[in-house]
């Protein structure tokens, strides 16, 4: 994420949904709330 508040590179988050662009709603498991911009920022499923 280019952002000043993004959370550190390997932060997990939990998807909470997808807004009307296509971005993905996340809450983060460090507290932030921050949308992953869908064609900027990147992301990717794991499992646990």
């Amino acid at each position: 994420m280019e952002d000043t508040q993004a959370p550190p590179i390997g932060t997990k988050g939990t998807v909470i949904g997808i807004d009307d662009t296509g971005s993905l709603m996340v809450h983060w498991d460090n507290g932030s709330e921050l949308n992953v911009l869908y064609g900027i920022d990147r992301c990717r499923i794991i499992t646990e």
